[in-house]
């Protein structure tokens, strides 16, 4: 199954700050459903990846020429079934960038974080393995990267997102037939569902990511 790139946002950890260690704990990802009905299953992260290359950046920045952009390295570990990662931030003589994201971190006032995955596996939700066939199930997947972000994305990306989204709908709706709203069961199995025509939130999702990464 071919690889698809996502974005999905974490928290910070309350209390977790180290001011001597210059650390901070942030969940990166979780099994829960997110806003596009999606689950990255926990046992299916692979982080050897990010392992060789273990940096934090600033809102993504991660093409930036200005080599402040990054903050500092990080820890990641699977912690129950959360994935967690440990920032620790450069010192703000080499970064003053660093510093002041650690201070703000420290102050509670940035908190959320980003983390770009490569997908190798998923499915859409198995009704009799007690899954929500309406939610797909990221299974495999590579963590590429992540970042300490001030939004879940920055201003210009969610505007972008809603517009294109629109437009991505519009379009899609013209070419194909109406969605009734309802699903049937595919090939007679019970619990496995055939989706309507129609661009899926995730499809939309991975299309506006593709672009954004691109641009």
């Amino acid at each position: 199954m071919e690889s698809r790139e996502q974005i999905r946002f974490g928290q910070f950890r309350a209390d977790s700050v180290d001011v001597e260690k210059r650390t901070a704990v942030f969940v990166i990802s979780s099994e829960a459903v997110d806003t596009y009905d999606t689950v990255f299953v926990p046992g299916g992260w692979g982080l050897e990846r990010y392992q060789k290359n273990p940096i934090v950046t600033y809102q993504h920045n991660d093409w930036s020429g200005d080599p402040d952009q990054v903050l500092g390295t990080s820890e990641v570990r699977s912690e129950n079934n959360e994935l967690v990662a440990v920032v620790t931030f450069q010192n703000g003589e080499d970064n003053p960038l660093a510093e002041k994201v650690f201070r703000k971190v420290r102050d509670g006032i940035l908190r959320g974080a980003s983390i770009r995955a490569d997908v190798k596996e998923y499915h859409w939700g198995d009704f009799d393995k007690g899954e929500n066939p309406d939610v797909l199930y990221f299974t495999r997947m590579d963590l590429l990267a992540w970042s300490i972000v001030t939004v879940p994305s920055n201003p210009d990306a969610v505007a972008r997102n809603t517009k294109n989204l629109e437009v991505i709908r519009t379009a899609v709706a013209k070419n194909t037939k109406a969605n009734t709203g309802q699903r049937t069961p595919d090939n007679g199995s019970k619990g496995v569902y055939a989706k309507n025509k129609t661009l899926s939130r995730f499809e939309a999702q991975y299309i506006l990511n593709k672009n954004l990464i691109e641009k």
